[in-house]
């Protein structure tokens, strides 16, 4: 297996997926992407972020964050993610399970605003990608709707032809 060096950058944007362990939909009621959500939280109110974009699925989750100016760990976040969720998972849900995360995640560094807009959509586009929702609004685990509003006539909807070719692009 080659060494996989991740990017770290004082202040610096992420794109991340993070995969259940054998893509098993852990995550496959609204109870549990609520609790999923509210860990991300959590763990952003401890060791503050921005989170720019989010969306959770019952088998991975995409994050899309802004680092503190001075602060470039964000393997501290992803690790406390994974593990406040599997104690609690593990605790309430279903105590002899296999783990919940695969061991490693994916991370990619944001280059510059179109690499942002870029991920940005992606990550909006995935509840439709993946077949849960038919509308991009239609999901209430993803950051969209704190983005759009359905009153102004300005918005210009997401390009889906883009995206059909990222297929496997961005870790899922």
């Amino acid at each position: 297996m080659p060494n996989y060096r991740r990017n770290y950058v004082p202040g610096g944007t992420y794109f991340f997926t993070l995969v259940t362990f054998q893509r098993r939909k852990h995550f496959d009621t609204p109870n549990k992407l609520d609790r999923l959500h509210s860990t991300i939280m959590q763990v952003q109110r401890s060791k503050p972020f921005d989170l720019l974009a989010f969306c959770l699925l019952p088998d991975h989750i995409h994050l899309l964050i802004t680092l503190p100016e001075n602060d470039s760990d964000y393997s501290y976040r992803i690790r406390e993610i994974k593990r406040l969720t599997t104690l609690w998972m593990k605790r309430e849900v279903i105590a002899n399970v296999d783990p919940i995360w695969q061991d490693k995640y994916w991370e990619h560094t944001i280059r510059d605003e179109k690499d942002l807009l870029r991920h940005f959509d992606y990550i909006h586009y995935n509840p439709v990608k993946h077949g849960f929702t038919n509308a991009f609004e239609g999901w209430k685990w993803s950051s969209y709707r704190q983005y759009y509003d359905a009153s102004k006539n300005h918005f210009k909807p997401i390009d889906t032809d883009q995206f059909d070719q990222c297929i496997g692009g961005f870790g899922d």
